[in-house]
């Protein structure tokens, strides 16, 4: 029963924390890995600040991507990132990709362009301690068309 009680009021404590948003703060690197048939692995690199008094655990999520509204495929996390309480750090992430259907020739068409809008949307994983949600994505951003050049 002692143990109940202690579980309920740990949920109890988190579930009233205030969340901040992890806030992104430069450095990005991205470093294409291989590409076979319809799946490209890459590296993603940034600068990332967690304000929170608690560490964040990133769970592997899937999020669809658009470059200027056409859907190009599906990115996964590979693996768990960990957000340290009140650092900045360097996060480097894993990341598989799946294109749609004829996404590869999209892209060869959009690297001659000069900027695009890119969407991605999805549900993350996400958790602290024990506790995990899934929260709604969806961020937008403008990159230079020659950064699709493989």
């Amino acid at each position: 029963m002692k143990r109940i009680l202690y579980l309920l009021s740990i949920l109890l404590l988190v579930s009233s924390c205030t969340f901040y948003e992890p806030e992104y703060r430069g450095g990005e690197q991205f470093k294409f890995g291989k590409l076979e048939g319809k799946t490209l692995k890459f590296d993603v690199g940034a600068k990332i600040y967690n304000p929170n008094k608690y560490t964040i655990k990133v769970k592997p999520s899937d999020l669809d991507v658009y470059i200027d509204d056409d859907y190009m495929g599906v990115i996964h996390l590979d693996k768990t990132l960990k957000l340290k309480r009140k650092q900045e750090l360097f996060i480097s992430a894993p990341f598989t990709a799946t294109l749609a259907e004829g996404a590869l020739f999209k892209a060869l068409k959009f690297a001659t362009k000069g900027s695009l809008n890119v969407t991605i949307k999805g549900k993350v994983k996400a958790g602290v301690f024990i506790i995990s949600k899934k929260i709604q994505v969806e961020e937008k951003t403008t990159i230079d068309g020659a950064k699709l050049r493989l």
